[in-house]
């Protein structure tokens, strides 16, 4: 059974997509809270540059644990724009901007405003990205946005409302780094993360040091990299693999359960205050997120002649349509395996045209205004 279930989930990527961006988001919505308890030991440039270095030796762990090729193809030359972008705005913006926010605001509520995240995300990747996405998920980032004016409206405070302000910077920030992450999402996600955790780290420790700003205590520095290993290393790693499978809308979809693990961490761990603003919030953005969950989208497309390398599933029985393309060597060179097997060149995709549910990822950049 445990085989056959081992199987199933490696011949349906979606369902592979789903479970790593559901550990993604449960890795990422618990770190929230316990940075809030570590912002104050630090400035919020050394505490990013530490969360960033405990994300680095994670990955590093992990690289030296499971081999960094996996079959994968590797970063290339023409991914250096967007691996910038993706590092400046997703591991250093966003998480200064995170830091100083949870100094203004409760964890609970920050962990409610980190919706927004899927917002920004939603909307650049359907006005920008082209990705489809339906009226029930318009509705949804409509209920999500809504549940973080309800908790505006709770505190009216200053410091309140340039905190939701540093929250929602941060938000943007990681939008455009998922819609960037997607585009770079056929590479290898472990070599992507790595270098994005490096990129971020040392520039960020670098700078912190030169200025003379201290490193936290000896406890709250150990806690500050353990939770850059979980909440950003890990939960990089997982969430590129779910925008390679699931696109970057609906990841948005998937991670938005991230607040929702940090608002109860709040509540039962932390023991802090359920406002009657995080009680409307909570209600709006639930259902938002279940309306983004129910979302299922199949019908009848063509896909264009495509040339590009990545990792995929070679089935000689045929049970991907997508990659039944030939290899070099395949009638005269070595046996190939007569199982389903991974790897990763260059190919060629073939023009065809079928139905069957799928979401906007690499294969999928239709348009939908003829229905297909």
């Amino acid at each position: 059974m445990g085989r056959d279930s081992a199987a199933k989930t490696s011949a349906n990527p979606q369902r592979q997509g789903l479970i790593a961006g559901l550990l993604a988001a449960v890795f990422f919505g618990l770190s929230a809270p316990l940075i809030s308890v570590v912002s104050r030991e630090g400035s919020p440039l050394m505490i990013a540059a530490l969360l960033y270095a405990g994300a680095a030796i994670a990955l590093l762990m992990v690289r030296a644990a499971v081999g960094l090729q996996q079959a994968e193809s590797p970063v290339q030359q023409r991914d250096l724009a967007p691996l910038v972008g993706l590092t400046v705005l997703g591991g250093i913006v966003g998480p200064l901007c995170l830091v100083q926010g949870l100094t203004l605001l409760s964890a609970g509520s920050a962990s409610l405003l980190l919706n927004l995240e899927a917002v920004f995300t939603l909307l650049i990747a359907v006005l920008i990205g082209r990705e489809h996405l339906s009226r029930n998920g318009l509705i949804a980032a409509v209920l999500i946005v809504a549940g973080a004016v309800f908790l505006s409206e709770g505190s009216l405070g200053g410091t309140t409302v340039q905190g939701g302000l540093l929250i929602g910077a941060a938000c943007l920030a990681w939008g455009i780094d998922n819609n960037l992450s997607q585009r770079l999402s056929l590479r290898n996600p472990l070599q992507i993360s790595l270098l994005k955790a490096l990129g971020a780290s040392v520039p960020m420790l670098l700078l912190a040091m030169g200025l003379g700003q201290q490193f936290p205590p000896g406890p709250a520095l150990l806690a500050t990299l353990a939770i850059g290993a979980i909440g950003y290393g890990l939960s990089i790693w997982l969430d590129l693999l779910a925008l390679r499978h699931l696109g970057a809308a609906r990841e948005a979809l998937v991670f938005s359960t991230a607040p929702f693990v940090g608002l109860l961490f709040s509540l039962l761990v932390l023991r802090e205050a359920f406002t009657s603003g995080m009680a409307m919030a909570s209600a709006a953005m639930l259902l938002g997120v279940g309306l983004l969950l129910k979302e299922d989208h199949s019908h009848w497309h063509r896909h264009q002649a495509l040339h590009h390398a990545h990792r995929h599933r070679h089935d000689p029985a045929g049970g991907d349509p997508h990659h039944s393309h030939n290899h070099p060597g395949d009638d005269n060179g070595p046996a190939k395996p007569q199982r389903a097997y991974w790897h990763a060149h260059e190919h060629q995709h073939a023009p065809i045209e079928h139905e069957h549910a799928h979401v906007s990822d690499a294969h999928h950049r239709h348009d939908h205004s003829q229905g297909g």
